[in-house]
């Protein structure tokens, strides 16, 4: 299981997270649901070992297979999905055979040859999404991985997501669509101003007879803040 213990980061005078904590089992699909700072592309940063914590520690992720899908990433001018993804292969090892598989089930075969300048948002997060399962990670992290995403494509990802989920690979994503994480995830953590307000399965919140929407914001409003 994934574990975070007492684990915080601070940027300058800005904390983005507050000590937390939490533990994942294994195969999980979880959600991380928040407002703008809540501090869950931080604590996605963290698991993915691409941000240090200031505090605390992570175990469970070591020696795990682990793909990172960014909210963005900057790629050098001129260069296109097919010739990005050639890259990622050769950091990995992955046998170039696989580049072409994510290509097409992601839908970006014609368009590979392209700059990626020339790409849409949601191509962009599909091409992310590529690179992420390139080598078949068994812990998929997500930072608004439905961004840009047309319903075709938010259909896809659902799909995409509950392939993962029966290999028995661990989910953990952030997102602002809460009727897509009520689709796809077994628990949420609400998170606000870089602290972790519920632990909730989503089950608690399919079956609320509030909005998703409207129940967000009654417990980010009753939930009280810690004062620093």
């Amino acid at each position: 299981m994934i574990k975070l213990e007492q684990v915080s980061k601070t940027y300058g005078s800005h904390t983005a997270l507050h000590p937390f904590s939490a533990t994942i089992q294994p195969g999980t699909c979880l959600a991380l649901c928040g407002g703008n700072g809540a501090g869950k592309s931080t604590l996605l940063s963290i698991l993915a070992g691409i941000v240090r914590p200031d505090s605390g520690r992570v175990t469970g992720v070591e020696q795990r297979h682990i793909g990172y899908m960014p909210d963005s990433l900057q790629i050098p001018a001129g260069v296109s999905a097919r010739r990005w993804l050639m890259y990622m292969a050769q950091l990995r090892g992955t046998k170039r055979n696989r580049i072409e598989e994510v290509l097409d089930m992601v839908g970006l075969t014609d368009a590979a040859g392209r700059e990626l300048s020339s790409y849409s948002r949601g191509m962009m997060q599909r091409l992310l999404f590529a690179q992420m399962i390139l080598d078949e990670p068994d812990i998929l992290l997500m930072d608004e991985p439905g961004n840009g995403l047309d319903p075709f494509w938010v259909e896809e990802w659902k799909q995409w997501i509950e392939a993962y989920r029966k290999r028995g690979a661990t989910i953990i994503f952030s997102s602002h669509l809460l009727h897509d994480v009520l689709a796809v995830s077994e628990r949420i953590l609400l998170m606000h101003n870089g602290r972790l307000l519920k632990d909730e399965p989503a089950e608690a919140w399919r079956s609320d007879v509030r909005s998703p929407e409207q129940r967000f914001l009654d417990l980010t409003k009753s939930i009280p803040i810690p004062d620093e």
